[in-house]
């Protein structure tokens, strides 16, 4: 897995041998790209990272471009979908899709390409200095009082 992301100027330069790190430098790129684009959010807006995943790197061709895909909650309560790519002689570039509330994470193309979502973040979100998000409470069943 190292090899694919060698190639991508962000994991070269923060020298990221840690796949997690690595992913959280990628996110961060694709919110600097992103920035640029007319969504109107940086990556102080981010509230948490929902799920990510990543190109599998199982041929040489693959390795050619790599990308990352993320689901992003903004603290305002907009969500969207970041796909970021980047390559050895491609320059690197993000797609911004915005995402109704309750809208579920985009599907793997017919090319089966991508690795299915992953959405167990909280280390990935701690990596990118977010503050843990509880999960939500439980509800409590109490049972209903005897009839006599």
């Amino acid at each position: 897995m190292s090899i694919a992301f060698d190639c991508l100027p962000n994991a070269r330069d923060l020298g990221a041998r840690d796949p997690l790190e690595r992913n959280a430098s990628l996110i961060r790129r694709a919110f600097e790209l992103a920035a640029q684009q007319p969504y109107g959010f940086t990556f102080e807006d981010l509230e948490q990272i929902e799920a990510y995943r990543m190109q599998r790197a199982g041929t040489f061709s693959a390795l050619a471009f790599s990308t990352l895909d993320c689901v992003a909650s903004l603290t305002d309560g907009r969500r969207f979908h970041l796909a970021y790519g980047a390559g050895p002689h491609r320059p690197d570039s993000v797609t911004v899709r915005q995402m109704v509330t309750t809208e579920p994470f985009p599907s793997i193309g017919a090319s089966g390409r991508l690795s299915p979502w992953i959405d167990d973040v909280a280390e990935l979100n701690h990596r990118l200095g977010l503050p843990l998000i509880p999960p939500p409470p439980v509800p409590v069943i109490l049972p209903l009082p005897a009839r006599h």
